[in-house]
Parts: structure tokens; C-alpha cells; sequence
């Protein structure tokens, strides 16, 4: 059995940034069920103080864990259940409230009162009968017990007072200065520190500036300004609208070095892994330049972004920066790409209504992005071991490509327990000359096909040392069906934020599981072209050539430990994983 851990727990203290949960009210209508979504920070105060009043009440008949209120059956008075799944068919005489579990209505359920669910969903409130009014937090509830009683129990902030926002700051300007661990742990950059100042102030009647930047320090090799050891990130956007619903005109300055391919594993999964164990899994480039673009956000769903960037594009090597084990080894070379200045437009899309961005059990979520390129003074390319003119087949200076990409997910609830998540991604060269190397793509271990090795799939990048992507194109399916176990432990107050992206929210504390997960995945990667192997740009590979792959794991929340086997002919190596929250 062929074993490789990508990343293990450790705890990281860091300034936690402010997350952001749904509240979704729902107020009954005779037409039917109204839904709006209004963003907030975490659990409102108030609202917890509410919870922690309405559970405690002397009147409040209370239940824990699974619950189930059948057909025909009732409970008089108000309601509150700690925990869950809950089931209701019957009858509530009251309100209803469930602390940190799901909530479900079957055709007939009645409540007479309000129905309140923290740190849930709720589903079927169509076809049951509620009078009162309907309110789901995303957000749990941080609480301890107190005999039979539970207490509010915020969770614990690592930050000195003087960087805590004051109860009575003015929402309308904010500043601050962040010094923070903002990057990948990586074998170019080790350890990268960014540092600076960020405002987000109103400016006049529906518009504001949100202006951020950032130097970096690069903690690998040596400190000369020459060599691309100090960066820089800048960015001011002027905001024409409210939180949600806006449109955003904006410039952007950068000195930074990039994934050539970003999406497969997460960035802190990439981290870890170089920091741990001597092993980066991806492979990057340095980018010099500037900015435009517009965005438009019609809700917190949706969102289109078009950008025009003038940069150099530039090789960097790798280095040997620290790593806790395997420290006497050396990393794979961070191999050259095709240097030079590029001016690139794009437009990306996003689309996204899954009700948790780290744990969804509903929704969907879409992106997708064109790119339209044109290089010059294009360094030729210099692979060793490889004859480029199989990539290249009339260098010059000067190239004009186009590039897609997209990832769709689906996120389905089939039972309290169980869920069905489905994933389509792929893109590459759309037309135009060929992509350069900083553009091209591979499949393989550890994601997104865990059963076979790394980047196997690679168009010859496993004939060049330090195995480069060199693909055209790729076409992926993912499938994953898991149930909870029923496991619930760790301190809330361990949480970690990795930046932004709360899909990227990460607590190595706190156990959530286990889930049972049980998953395939196919995929295909090739060149484009009418040379032998290749495939012409208006097909697509035959059925028969997508390597596919079968797993099964246990995902603790923090950690997921993952067995996948190949389906290809005659390969019976079964890959052992661990991954870092969610695989997609």
C-alpha cells in the first residue's frame, strides 16, 4: 500500500478574521413562503441571549438529541431541543426552537407559535402549518451547561483588546493595520508575512472605498530586493451600492508569486504539507503588474467580474526553505516557465447558494472564468528531457491564446444523515496559439484522482524532473455519498481562519464526525492537436480512456483519512490520503 499524508493537526494562533453566516427569515404569506437572505457577523448577541433565555425558561419543555414528534401527536406549551436531528409530523402548541441541529417539517406538522432554529437547517416548511414567524442561523450557538440550564459561552478571541472593534464603532468607516501569515507555506517563498493597512470608508450616499495593502516577505533564501524575496499587494475599489447588491470599479498593483494550478488541494492543505513532510504539491511562477476591473454582485449569490491585467510572468526556483520532517531531502525543482509580458483579459462568474461554505448539505455552487491572453517577448521553452517542439511547434516571441475553465458542484440532502455531493470541472485551451507553460493543467494524486499517482495524467510531464503539468485540457467527474456517524467533541474556540474564503475556515480542534464517505471519481487530461495522442480540438476523449477511481473514508472534520483504488487495467495499488476539511 502505497501511503502519503498530506497534512497533520496542529494548532495555529492567528488573528481570526470575522466570518460571515446566513440568517435566512422566513415569514408565512398567503402566497406562499417569502425567503430573504441578509448577511450578519456570526450569531448576533442578542439573539444568543434570546436562545439562552427562551431554553431556560421555567414554561420551556425541553428535549435533546434526536427528536421526533409523530403523526397525531402533540406537545402543549413551548418547545426547545438541544441538538438533533428534529422530526415533526405532529402538532407544537407554542414556539419551537432547536439549538445546533437540523429541523424538519413532514406534510401536517402544525406549530402554533415561532419556530427558531441556531446552527441548522430547516426543511419542509412549505408543507407544514406554522403561524408565526420562521428564522434559521447558520451560526451555532457557543454555550456551556449549568446544571440543567445552559450559559452563553462566546468563543475565546487570542487578540489584545486594542485590536477588538468597540461596541460602539460606526459601521460606516473601518481601518486597521494586519500583520499576518497570509500566504502558502511553500519551497519558493517559505514562509510568506504580509503587513499593511486596510480602510473600507463611505465616501457619499451609497458608495464607499475599500482600499488594502500588503507587503510581503518572502522568509526563503536571502533578503536581496533583486531576487523576489520582498513583494507587494495593493487594491482600492470603489463600491457603488449596498453590502450584497453592488457594483465595484477597482485597480489592483502586484509583486507576487502564484499557483500554476490553484484549485485542486486547498492552500492550507499545501501548506502543511510543505511544512510537515517535504512535499509541495504544486508548482509556481512570479507575477509583476497591474490592473482594472469591474465587478458587479447582484446578490451574495451571484457575482461577475471583468479585469485587465498588463504583467511580467517570470520563472522562479526552489529553495529549501524549513520543513519539521524529511528535512535531509531535497524538494522537486520548480521547473522554468515562458517568461515574458502579458496582457490578459478576463471574465469570471460566480454562482453560489450552498447554505454553509464549509459544511454544505444543500446547493449549489458554480464558477467559471475566460481568459484571452496575447504574450510577447515569450521566453522559448526549455523543459530539460523534453523536446518542446512537441508543445511548440513554431516558437516565436509573441502568442495569443484563449483559455476556459469551470467547477459546478451540487450539494443534496437525502436524509438527516446522509448527503450527495457531485462535482464537474474542467477546461483548458480554447483557441488560439498554444497555452504557455504557466497555463497548462494535469490530473492525478493526491487530488483530484487519489488512486493514481501524482499528475499521471500530465501529457509527458512524468518523463521531466519535478513532473510539470503539461496538458491542454481536462474534463473531471467527482461523486461522494457520506452519512454521519454521530461524533461531537472539541472545543469551539480552537477555530482558525485562513484568510477571506470561508470555505476555507479551518478548527483542528474540534471533531466533528465521523462522516462515512464513500466516493469515485473520473477524469481525463490531453493535448489538443492532430499529432499522434493527441486529440482534435472539436472531441473529446473516447469514454474508455478516463481513468476512474473507488474510495472509501472517515472524515473527522479537521482531518479525513481516505483509501482509494484504481480502476485502470492492472493497477492494484490502493493510495492512502489524509485531507484537511471537506474534498470539495
Amino acid at each position: 500500500m502505497r501511503s502519503t499524508l498530506i497534512a497533520a493537526l496542529l494548532a495555529a494562533v492567528a488573528l481570526p478574521a470575522w466570518a460571515q453566516d446566513s440568517i435566512i427569515t422566513i415569514r408565512p404569506h398567503r402566497r406562499g413562503i417569502v425567503e430573504e437572505h441578509i448577511l450578519v457577523r456570526q450569531l448576533p448577541r442578542d439573539v444568543a441571549d434570546e436562545v439562552v433565555r427562551y431554553y431556560n425558561a421555567a414554561e420551556t419543555v425541553r428535549f435533546a438529541g434526536q427528536t421526533r414528534i409523530p403523526t397525531a401527536r402533540g406537545v402543549d406549551g413551548d418547545v426547545a431541543v438541544l441538538g438533533g436531528p428534529v422530526s415533526v409530523a405532529g402538532r407544537v402548541s407554542g414556539s419551537l426552537m432547536v439549538v445546533n441541529g437540523d429541523l424538519y417539517f413532514e406534510p401536517g406538522a402544525v406549530v402554533s407559535g415561532n419556530v427558531t432554529v441556531v446552527g441548522g437547517v430547516i426543511e419542509g416548511a412549505t408543507v407544514a402549518q406554522i403561524a408565526g414567524e420562521i428564522r434559521t442561523y447558520r451560526d451555532p450557538l457557543r454555550y456551556r451547561r449549568v446544571g440543567p440550564e445552559i450559559a452563553y459561552a462566546p468563543r475565546r478571541e487570542f487578540r489584545p483588546s486594542w485590536l477588538r472593534p468597540r461596541d460602539d464603532a460606526l459601521d460606516d468607516n473601518r481601518s486597521s493595520f494586519d500583520v499576518s501569515l497570509g500566504g502558502i507555506y511553500n519551497r519558493v517563498e517559505g514562509l510568506p508575512l504580509f503587513f499593511g493597512p486596510n480602510a473600507d470608508l463611505r465616501v457619499g450616499s451609497g458608495a464607499r472605498l475599500q482600499v488594502e495593502a500588503r507587503g510581503i516577505f518572502r522568509t526563503a533564501g536571502d533578503w536581496s530586493l533583486s531576487t523576489g524575496d520582498f513583494g507587494y499587494r495593493t487594491r482600492a475599489e470603489l463600491v457603488f451600492g449596498g453590502r450584497e447588491s453592488n457594483v465595484g470599479l477597482g485597480m489592483r498593483a502586484f509583486d507576487v508569486v502564484n499557483s500554476i494550478e490553484p484549485w485542486p488541494l486547498k492552500d492550507f492543505e499545501v501548506g502543511w504539507s510543505t511544512f510537515l513532510f517535504h512535499r509541495d504539491y504544486r508548482d509556481y511562477f512570479r507575477r509583476q503588474g497591474a490592473s482594472a476591473f469591474v465587478t458587479l454582485r447582484s446578490s451574495r449569490r451571484f457575482s461577475a467580474t471583468i479585469e485587465g491585467r498588463s504583467e511580467k510572468e517570470a520563472s522562479v526556483l526552489a529553495r529549501e526553505p524549513f520543513t519539521l520532517f524529511r528535512s535531509d531531502g531535497t524538494f522537486r525543482p520548480n521547473l522554468a516557465i515562458n517568461d515574458g509580458h502579458f496582457e490578459i483579459l478576463t471574465t469570471s462568474l460566480r454562482y453560489d447558494t450552498r447554505n454553509d461554505l464549509r459544511a454544505p448539505t444543500a446547493g449549489f455552487f458554480v464558477t467559471g472564468e475566460w481568459e484571452l491572453g496575447h504574450g510577447s517577448d515569450v521566453s522559448a521553452c526549455s523543459l530539460p528531457g523534453l523536446a518542446c517542439a512537441a508543445l511548440y511547434p513554431a516558437p516565436t516571441a509573441s502568442l495569443t491564446y484563449q483559455r476556459v475553465f469551470f467547477d459546478a458542484r451540487s450539494y443534496t440532502r437525502l436524509s438527516p444523515s446522509g448527503r450527495l455531493n457531485l462535482r464537474v470541472a474542467g477546461g483548458g485551451w480554447a483557441s488560439g496559439d498554444p497555452l504557455p507553460l504557466q497555463r497548462r493543467v494535469a490530473l492525478g494524486y493526491p487530488d483530484p484522482l487519489p488512486g493514481y499517482g501524482f499528475r499521471q495524467l500530465s501529457c509527458g510531464g512524468g518523463g521531466v524532473p519535478g513532473t510539470p503539468a503539461l496538458c491542454d485540457r481536462l474534463l473531471l467527474g467527482q461523486a461522494e455519498f457520506r452519512t454521519h456517524l454521530g461524533l461531537d467533541i472539541g472545543p469551539d474556540w480552537a477555530s482558525t481562519d485562513w484568510g477571506g474564503d470561508q470555505t476555507e475556515r479551518y478548527e483542528p480542534f474540534h471533531v466533528s464526525g465521523p462522516d462515512l464517505v464513500v466516493f469515485a471519481d473520473a477524469g481525463n487530461a490531453w493535448l489538443v492537436g492532430t499529432a499522434p495522442g493527441s486529440i482534435p480540438a472539436g472531441k473529446l476523449p473516447a469514454l474508455g480512456s478516463f481513468r476512474a477511481d473507488l474510495g472509501l473514508g472517515l472524515d473527522f472534520g479537521p482531518l479525513g483519512f481516505y483509501l482509494a483504488k484504481p480502476l485502470q487495467h492492472g493497477m492494484n495499488d490502493v493510495t492512502f490520503s489524509v485531507r484537511m476539511g471537506r474534498r470539495f
